[in-house]
Parts: C-alpha cells; structure tokens; sequence
C-alpha cells in the first residue's frame, strides 16, 4: 500500500496533471465545507470590504482558489443548503422552499458515506431534509454556530472520533453567524446571543460603511454596525476551527472549502435575485498546492459537488445541473462561463416570490413571477431596522428604492457597470433590446433543459 503521505504528493501530481487515480477510502483526503450564514460576500476584505473585521478569513484567502463570481444557485437557507448538497437546481431536487428534497435524488452525504467517510454536521441540520438522505454520523446543535469555542471543540470531536474509526472525514461545519439575531440587536434571543463576545469587534454606528445598495439612515446605520460585529463573532468561529483542523494533524490532508450560503439578512440581498442576494465568492484550499489562482469565470454553488468529487476521484450522480469547475483550475476552458441563473421560490413565510435571474459581469435580467400577484414582497429580511426606515422615508428617491422591492416589475434588467446597485430598469430601453433578447434567449434554454416550472410564465411575460 501507498505511504499516505506519499500518495497525497502523487494525487496532487496527478490532480494538476489530469491523470486518472482512484484510491482506497482511508486513503482519500479529508473534506472541510464551511458556510458562514446570511454573510455579504463583500463583508470579508478579501473579497472588498474596507473595515478589516474578517483576519481570519482574510488569511485562508491568501492560501485558497479564489472563485470571485460564484452566486448561490438560492439565496435562502434551507433550500440553498438543498442545492448545494444535490447539485441540482431547486426544482429538481424537490426543494423549492422549506420542503425536503426528493428521496430519489443523491445527496453528497450519501456519496461520501458509501466511499467510506465519516460523516458530521455542525449546525443547520434541521435545513438538510428529509433526514434519511442526510445520515450524519454525528450532529452537532443548532446552538453551537453562535459560540465560537464550543463550535471548534464540536469539530474537535468529529475529527477525533474519525481518526478512532480510521475514516477520512466530511464535516459540514456551518456557522450560524452573522444571521439574525445580530450582536446588540433587539429580542430577548439577541440579548442571549451576547453573551459570547470574547475575542469579537463590536462596531458602532460611527465605524461603518453603510453597503451602497442601501440607504445611509441613522436606523439602517445601526443595524448595519450590528451586522458587522456578528460578522466579527462568526471570523472569530472560522480562526478557531481552522486551529482546531491544525492542531488536529489533518491541515495537510483536507480539502477545505468556504462560502456564504447568500447574501446579508437587509433588504435587496437575502431572498432575493439581486446581485448582493446571490454573490458569495468561494474559497477552495487543496493539499499541496501552494500556487493558487483568482478565477473569475461565473460558478454556482451546485457546482461544488460535482467539484469536490472529481477533486476525491469519486464518480458523480448522474442528473446533476452543477459542473465541475476543476478543469479551470488546471488552465482548460469551459463554455458557458460567463454567465450564471439564480432562482428564488418559496420563502420561509411559505409564501412564493418566485424569481429567476440571469446574470453576467455587465448586465443582469430578472423575472419576478410574483410581480403583479396578491402579496407585496415580504420575506424576513425586511423586518429589521433597515426596512422600516427605508419605509418610512419621505425621500422621494427611498420611496422608489421601496417601491421597486415591494411591488417589483415581473422584466427587470440593468447596465450593472453603470447602475452596480440595480435601480434602474431599462427593460423597456430601445438601446439594449439585443441585448435584453440575448439574455432571454439563454435563460429560456436553461430554464428548458432544467423542465423549470415557470417557463410559460417567463415566455409570456420576455414575449418568447
């Protein structure tokens, strides 16, 4: 049999070669997959953000594949976890909103635990269903993803208790940071959560930049600064588990991958089809490679499974909607990259404010399905302190900004290198008809191939 150490330098070699291996379970590299929730993407100064509060992730980026223009394929909890761990599109795993997926689709956990891993998850269990198709071999509470030290020593166990079953492991580590309730928010749930500040930076209203999609109000200031303090806690979270990993012995062997599962609990992010809902650039660290590269071809977060499994040698399910995205990474070229769908369905209220975007580094074009309907846009997003003094603004301009969320328009698009934060729709402007055609012509053959339950609505309403 191979030294492991041996054979890891060889399925590197391999890796960036493109030869063929296929190993022994025992011999395979461990899995890391880390979610912040509800965390911008531009909130890590990595990624753009200006205030300095993520060192940690800031420190992995520099050691990671930096994917900049993947968007979560949903940008809510449960039934963005659903794609990303089936790398299907929501109306073909089952998981439109709250619901389970199907029983017949394959999840990632199954995978791995028939090739031989040791299977645990920290946190948003609950938002992995039904749990027959994810059979974790340890579960650690929802409670832990707000408590930084009591989340690693969790991780801690799993990597432990793997080692003791001579398994490689997959452990889903999601911190529950920076979701609602934020630090020095309001709520007897926000008062709890305090409690466990050690090591957090906590802004105030004069510390922060207000992110340019919302309005810089003194209410939407202070909610702001409390969004970045719990983004602070969850930093402090992603440095402990990553000493955890190292203490550990296994910061050598494991793949460790990071993402947001969408954009910030705010208006115009969470929920929604809109660039700060969607955008949460990825971070890839695999063994032995110590040049990295910054790729900014447009991926999806059901692409990650297909991913990690080619990187494992392991056999993908077939039906899969993601691809993998490890030809890039060893210079090959891959069509249809520069482009990418987003999709939104049912919310949590059990409401559905269906919405299908395509978007490219230029342009973006929306359909809102609900526009129109019985029920102004509501979803939990807006029922914080932002929302409410967005509403009640007198500014006409702020008026309008409400207006556009609330009561949409079922065609939107936008010249995103002139209007980044998405208020002007020029879907009716003669000067972009090509390409408003071009764009809906191509997510008329995605939403085709994926049998999308809204392609007569969206051929009705784009005149297909």
């Amino acid at each position: 049999m191979i030294a492991p150490r041996v054979f890891r330098v060889f399925l590197c070699l391999a890796l960036m070669f493109g030869f063929s291996v296929h190993a022994h379970a025992s011999e395979r590299w461990n899995v890391l997959l880390v979610t912040a929730d509800d965390m911008n993407g531009d909130s890590a100064t990595w990624a753009g953000g200006r205030l300095g509060v993520t060192p940690h992730l800031d420190a992995f980026a520099k050691t990671a594949h930096r994917f900049v223009n993947q968007h979560v394929t949903v940008s809510i909890c449960q039934p963005g976890r659903s794609a990303l761990m089936t790398g299907r599109v929501p109306h073909r795993n089952g998981a439109l909103g709250f619901q389970p997926i199907r029983r017949d689709v394959p999840t990632l956990v199954e995978v791995l635990q028939r090739e031989g891993y040791y299977a645990g998850v920290i946190a948003k269990a609950a938002h992995m269903t039904p749990t027959d198709k994810f059979p974790w071999d340890s579960i650690g509470g929802q409670s832990l993803g707000k408590q930084p030290k009591e989340f690693a020593a969790s991780a801690r166990e799993m990597i432990a208790e793997a080692d003791r079953r001579k398994q490689p492991f997959f452990i889903n580590a999601n911190i529950c940071d920076p979701h609602r309730p934020f630090i020095n928010g309001t709520g007897r749930k926000a008062k709890q959560i305090d409690e466990t500040l050690d090591g957090v930076r906590v802004f105030q209203p004069e510390d922060i930049a207000v992110p340019n999609f919302l309005e810089d109000l003194p209410l939407v200031r202070e909610e702001v600064a409390q969004y970045y303090s719990t983004v602070s806690r969850f930093d402090v979270s992603f440095g402990f588990l990553l000493e955890e990993l190292k203490s550990s012995g296994h910061d050598d062997d494991t793949i460790v991958i990071f993402l947001s599962d969408h954009g910030m609990s705010f208006p115009f992010s969470k929920a929604t089809v809109y660039y700060n809902g969607t955008w949460s650039p990825l971070l890839v660290r695999i063994p032995g490679q110590q040049s990295t590269q910054s790729r900014d071809e447009f991926v999806s977060s059901v692409d990650v499974m297909p991913s990690l499994l080619e990187l494992l040698h392991i056999d993908a399910p077939a039906e899969m909607d993601g691809r993998s995205w490890v030809p890039l990474l060893k210079g090959e070229k891959q069509p249809n990259r520069d482009f990418v769908v987003t999709h939104v369905n049912t919310v949590s209220s059990g409401k559905s404010f269906a919405q299908r975007c395509i978007r490219t580094k230029a342009r973006a074009l929306m359909f809102h399905a609900w526009a129109g309907g019985p029920n102004p846009f509501r979803v939990e997003a807006m029922s914080g302190l932002s929302f409410a003094a967005m509403n009640e603004s007198s500014d006409p301009r702020i008026q309008a900004r409400v207006k556009q969320l609330v009561s949409g328009e079922s065609m939107m698009f936008f010249d995103t290198t002139k209007d980044p934060t998405e208020r002007n729709n020029l879907i009716r402007d003669a000067d972009y008809g090509v390409e408003v055609r071009n764009l809906s012509q191509k997510l008329l053959e995605h939403m085709q191939r994926t049998e999308d339950p809204l392609l007569d609505a969206f051929k009705e309403a784009a005149g297909l």
